[in-house]
């Protein structure tokens, strides 16, 4: 069973266990007060001590009916306005405006932020101060009252403005915060892109988290001489919270090593730098290497740098993994202020972590592409170059015999060579037609037993040699990749034993039983240079048999035994049915 829970529902409930404790501890120390100082409440001892005694079984009754909610609903907003009623009823039984009781108003603006954030000390301080205002009116106006005290109302009301204010500051500090943790964890994934785009992408996405309209990040490769430079200008701020694709440009060069080595002074290799004024020989910058902080005076980055980076203040980190080290800077801050310096560490650390994720992305799409190379090439020797094999030993076979060959036998030969040849340019268009992405053409979605029979005709007429292929069940369904592997594993058998064994007779059986898919060549040459059965570790161990058959069984997770014999021998092999061709 899944219980879903809102977001935002979470944190609410700790905020309320939160103010739930406090207001118990603060109407419990109230009472302790006024018992230990009877006469404290000047008007209305007898009530207001009642008052705070049920107040007390309030606040305890009200811990306990939050305390395991998992969700506030509407109560806070609800217990909010009880509260600033009841501390205006304190005040009234009180001293009014010059109760201590006060501080119970203070209290209602921390709980408003922190249950509505900003909103909700403007919103607390916007109700309190007329209810203060209607109070000390309310007083001075009771019989016996005193007269309204107009300067301790207006130092009181600045008092809450000015807790207020700091109150809404620290608010929108918290929310700054929480939205740069935010687009942290939003980091963009570089490995589904192209290197420029996801540069582009990873350059945007740092310089908002900074807040910075530039940013250059410079890094070097664990195994190039080079110096990679990425820069990042905006015609918007860097605060703009939509995606900058549209209004962000990205330069990304290759420079000599030299040119622009060392990035900054060699003392600030390791160190964190912050500068807040526009860039010049005359900077005092803020750096911090480990938990060291000093001032920098002068330039604190290669001057080669200052066109990129633009504006006022600029803030940089190193950043090193195990394949690329660098820096990234970020200018044109605003007004930054030192804790922007930990931001920066961590930003310029995620950007090396992802040009890492990018280097190690290209290095293996180029391992990719040199065995994409290997197999092709692997495929067009065990196919059409071995049937362009036999084809030449038959046309060198006609000419020696022009002589001798009556003029009719020689044009059949011929013909029979020219029907090979088509054959052969049929398979290399599909072999080239499987290459092309898209969907396969209706030539490839020939079953596996009508292609087998298409490569015995094939090879029967090239090397005039009867073969005989039978396949159980005749409907085999198997994946492209698998099927055109089977294909070529059975073709380069055939042609091995023809080639080199001079096999008179071939019989190949391919047969589907329990997931597993064998294929049997058996001819009567003079079988392999070793003799007796073989299986898959033992040739592999021994390095016996052709090679690229048994590492394209090998490949496929399956095996291959060899059984040679001086009047032939038979090559079995056996591969999953759902393996993956390669």
């Amino acid at each position: 069973m899944t219980i879903q829970i809102s977001t935002r529902q979470y944190p609410r409930s700790q905020t309320e266990r939160t103010i739930a404790l406090a207001r118990v501890a603060l109407s419990g120390t109230a009472l302790l007060a006024v018992w230990l100082d009877p006469t404290e409440p000047a008007r209305y001892p007898g009530l207001a001590f009642t008052l705070l005694t049920l107040y007390i079984v309030y606040s305890i009754g009200m811990a306990g009916a939050v305390w395991n909610r998992s969700s506030a609903g509407s109560l806070p907003v609800v217990t909010h306005l009880i509260d600033i009623v009841l501390y205006s009823m304190f005040q009234y039984l009180t001293r009014g405006l010059s109760s201590p009781f006060f501080a119970y108003f203070i209290f209602s603006l921390f709980c408003g932020t922190l249950r509505w954030e900003w909103r909700g000390t403007v919103r607390t301080a916007l109700f309190i101060i007329p209810v203060f205002f209607v109070m000390g009116v309310a007083m001075s106006h009771a019989p016996g009252g005193a007269p309204f005290e107009t300067n301790r109302f207006i130092i009181r009301v600045i008092y809450l403005a000015v807790i207020a204010a700091l109150l809404v500051y620290l608010s929108g500090h918290e929310t700054r915060l929480r939205d740069e943790i935010e687009r942290l964890a939003r980091w963009p994934p570089v490995a589904v892109v192209d290197r420029e785009t996801a540069l582009h992408r990873l350059l945007d996405h740092a310089a908002r988290i900074i807040g910075a309209q530039y940013a250059v990040v410079a890094w070097e490769a664990a195994d190039e001489p080079w110096m990679h430079l990425a820069s990042r200008s905006a015609a918007t701020g860097g605060n703009d919270p939509q995606p900058a694709s549209t209004s962000s440009t990205i330069a990304v060069s290759k420079h000599r090593p030299g040119e622009i080595d060392p990035v900054v002074p060699p003392p600030l290799a390791d160190a964190v730098i912050l500068c807040t004024s526009a860039l010049s020989n005359s900077n005092v910058s803020l750096v911090r290497i480990g938990d060291s902080t000093s001032e920098w005076h002068g330039l604190p980055l290669h001057v080669a740098l200052m066109p990129r980076l633009r504006g006022a203040g600029v803030a940089s980190a190193p950043f090193r993994t195990d394949q690329v080290s660098g820096r990234a800077f970020f200018s044109d801050l605003g007004n930054p202020t030192a804790e922007l310096m930990s931001l920066t560490e961590v930003v310029a650390r995620e950007i090396g972590t992802s040009i890492e994720q990018l280097s190690m992305t290209d290095q293996l799409k180029d391992i990719a592409a040199s065995e994409q190379r290997i197999r092709l090439a692997r495929d067009l020797h065990d196919g059409v170059l071995q049937s362009l094999t036999g084809i030449r030993f038959e046309v060198a076979t006609i000419a020696a015999g022009l002589d001798q060959e009556p003029t009719e036998a020689t044009r059949d030969r011929l013909l029979a060579v020219e029907r090979a040849m088509a054959i052969e340019q049929r398979e290399l268009r599909l072999f080239i037609d499987e290459l092309k992405p898209g969907a396969p053409s209706q030539e490839l979605l020939i079953a596996l037993a009508s292609r087998l029979d298409a490569m015995r005709d094939r090879l029967a007429l090239e090397w005039k040699t009867p073969i005989t292929i039978r396949t159980h069940p005749r409907s085999i369904a198997l994946s492209d990749e698998l099927e055109r592997a089977i294909l070529l594993m059975t073709h380069e058998a055939i042609v091995n034993a023809l080639k080199h064994a001079h096999a008179s007779r071939i019989s190949v059986d391919v047969r589907l039983e329990a997931e597993t898919l064998t294929v049997a060549v058996v001819d009567d040459g003079l079988g392999f240079s070793f003799k007796g059965r073989h299986d898959h570790a033992s040739l592999t161990h021994s390095d016996l048999g052709p090679s690229s058959l048994r590492e394209r069984v090998t490949g496929l997770g399956g095996q291959m035994t060899i059984e040679s014999t001086d009047t032939g021998s038979r090559v079995e092999i056996r591969v999953p049915a759902t393996a993956e061709g390669n």
